[in-house]
């Protein structure tokens, strides 16, 4: 199988959208991913296997801080370490553009994304009541500092 990211664009977007319907209770829109693939301050990639495109995340730049904002990988191909190579790619796209920071929030449910997350050195940070709908669910606020990049 052969691996690729890219940045995300306007011709990904109904693959983007349907796997984000599959995948999350609340799901973004098309136009959600939309509006920041256009937005200079974000940076939205997508992975592909074999050409076809299997996942996508993207971070917003907020004065210095890359917010992880959205990452999703279809469900035929979750186990295979893919969102770790996406979300490195994102990370080191977001280090080359001078981010000191990264964070994100994840369901405390969520355990392989809570392990993906801390494998890239994220740490919790806290936690936000409520965070989530349909279920309510607390999230862990994970933030990564990548002068701690790989310890």
């Amino acid at each position: 199988m052969t691996i690729s990211t890219r940045p995300m664009e306007d011709k990904d977007l109904d693959r983007v959208t349907y796997m984000e319907e599959c995948s999350f209770s609340m799901p973004w829109k098309r136009e959600d991913f939309k509006r920041l693939i256009d937005d200079e301050g974000s940076t939205y990639l997508v992975i592909e296997a074999d050409g076809e495109v299997v996942g996508a995340a993207g971070y917003t730049d907020q004065v210095g801080v890359g917010y992880i904002n959205n990452v999703v990988i279809d469900e035929g191909f979750r186990g295979r370490k893919l969102s770790y190579k996406l979300m490195k790619a994102l990370l080191d796209d977001g280090i080359s553009r001078g981010l000191t920071d990264f964070t994100l929030e994840v369901r405390v449910s969520n355990l392989p994304a809570v392990r993906l997350y801390e494998g890239l050195g994220f740490k919790s940070a806290g936690v936000r009541k409520n965070f989530y709908e349909r279920p309510v669910e607390d999230a862990y606020v994970m933030w990564l500092y990548t002068s701690q990049r790989g310890q």
